[in-house]
């Protein structure tokens, strides 16, 4: 085999195995997309007890800044 035979193998597996995997990624992004809208979020529940030291005023913040958070996401 001659070298420009040789090279265009090598080109023809290169985009074989780059296009394989460029499909593979695409079909777990896609996967992986439709599972996070069917499985539904978890509800964490954040018990608010009254102890010693505790404010309410920072407990309220805490919380405000929670929900922000999940709101944006």
């Amino acid at each position: 085999m001659d070298i420009e035979a040789l090279l265009m193998q090598s080109l023809q597996l290169l985009g074989l195995g780059m296009g394989a995997v460029f499909v593979i990624l695409a079909l777990m992004i896609v996967i992986i997309t439709i599972v996070s809208k069917m499985v539904p979020e978890e509800v964490i529940a954040v018990p608010v007890t009254k102890t010693h030291g505790e404010d309410p005023a920072h407990i309220a913040a805490i919380t405000a800044a929670i929900h922000l958070h999940r709101k944006k996401r």
